[in-house]
């Protein structure tokens, strides 16, 4: 990996901040023949070859289901799982016993801190909730049931015409009855990111208890948990060069040990016996009592090599290396009078992601027109139905949105495929 970065360069459609786009394209099967204008990492990044070489030899030599197997290959498979927690808690500056693996990625990983809360903490009758208008799906269900089983009320703090929230009136939002603040730090629309410190402060004046997405953040920018005054943390391993089907809950470590496990099953227990004519479980310590039945090994192998590539290179170079795309990007965009960009007008508080519409154009129509020109975006409400109806754009919009192996020329090839489409 280290042949990958090369020495500061200025911005020349090749190299940006540090590192070679078309050397690191290369490392990417889908982008070797350059072809394929991929610009939909905010749903999915692509692979690289070390993350799928790692996931095709750990299948092919080293697999077994983990902890029990006292045989060579389960002792192996076991290592090399919970190196995965280590090199998570490595990279977000924290402890692996705070790192808990969970099926399906943030979604999952978000539904399991409920559940926990749920089971572990008391919600009285007629607390609230407070989520954000810009809240993708995953980061508002959840809520949403919780405050039915526990007969709370979901609060909304809206959002202003460009989709991002009115931050500056979280005061008016936060009392004595708020429980639970479930942020998203970085939105799946606009690319802002949530003012969390000041969030944090005023949530702290009334005990509630936050919940992070962090699905588009952790990905794309330095991340340092250990100075986040958070609760529980969500991110997903597709998102970051990792395999689908692995998310990641981060718990504080003023609940962790608190908190029995949601879910139990294989592997979550030291053990069960009859106590008088009861039976008692005995959970494991964390993050094991919170990982039932076979997890995601596979996949937590995947994960550990795809935080390697990106150490390699570096978060804060991954984020200025964004920024520099964006720049060029919303510049291309904005001299087209029929683009409106939704959320701030300042490129650097897009973070990799930009969402637009088209005057009289359907958001749809115009992804399969780039996608029959080799270019990859994602229309539609981005599962983040609420910010559209807010800014009264029900059908949605056209997100692009930027990783390490994006260059200055994929945003070339975009323009003009607009101006094939006659885009003005």
């Amino acid at each position: 990996m280290n042949d990958t970065l090369l020495k500061h360069t200025s911005l020349s459609g090749v190299s940006i901040m540090g590192f070679d786009c078309k050397r690191i394209r290369k490392d990417f099967p889908e982008l070797s023949n350059g072809e394929l204008v991929y610009l939909d990492s905010a749903a999915s990044s692509l692979k690289p070859f070390s993350v799928i070489n790692a996931v095709k030899s750990f299948m092919e030599s080293s697999y077994s289901n983990v902890h029990r197997g006292v045989y060579e290959v389960a002792l192996k498979a076991t290592m090399l799982y919970e190196e995965a927690h280590e090199k998570v808690a490595e990279f977000l500056k924290t402890s692996s016993k705070q790192v808990v693996f969970t099926p399906q990625g943030t979604t999952t990983a978000l539904h399991r801190a409920a559940l926990l809360i749920y089971q572990n903490i008391d919600i009285p009758q007629g607390s609230t909730i407070l989520v954000t208008g810009d809240s993708h799906n995953s980061n508002l269900l959840p809520w949403i049931r919780l405050a039915q089983w526990t007969k709370s009320k979901i609060r909304i703090l809206p959002l202003k015409q460009n989709g991002i929230p009115y931050w500056e009136r979280i005061n008016e939002y936060i009392d004595e009855t708020t429980r639970i603040i479930a942020v998203t730090h970085i939105s799946n629309v606009t690319g802002y990111k949530a003012p969390l410190e000041e969030i944090v402060e005023n949530a702290r004046k009334h005990g509630s208890i936050i919940v992070l997405d962090a699905a588009q953040s952790i990905p794309h920018i330095p991340v340092d948990l250990s100075k986040l005054d958070v609760d529980f943390v969500a991110f997903s391993s597709h998102k970051m060069l990792g395999p689908t089907g692995l998310g990641v809950l981060w718990i504080n470590n003023r609940l962790i040990d608190k908190l029995e496990p949601a879910l139990g099953g294989g592997g979550t227990v030291k053990d069960v016996k009859p106590v008088n004519n009861e039976i008692k479980p005995y959970w494991d310590e964390p993050p094991y009592k919170f990982e039932p039945g076979t997890p995601p090994i596979i996949e937590a192998v995947g994960l550990k090599t795809a935080i390697e590539y990106l150490e390699d290179i570096g978060m804060e170079k991954v984020a200025k290396h964004e920024e520099k795309l964006v720049k060029e990007a919303m510049e291309a965009l904005s001299r087209r009078k029929r683009v409106e960009i939704i959320g701030s007008n300042d490129p650097r508080e897009h973070r990799g992601i930009i969402t637009f519409t088209i005057k009289n154009t359907d958001p749809d129509a115009i992804g399969l027109k780039l996608g029959s020109m080799n270019i990859a975006v994602r229309t539609g409400t981005h599962c983040a139905n609420t910010l559209y109806h807010y800014i009264k754009k029900p059908r949605g919009g056209i997100r692009i949105s930027f990783y390490i192996y994006n260059c200055i020329e994929d945003i070339e090839k975009l323009d003009k495929a607009l101006n094939k489409l006659e885009i003005q």
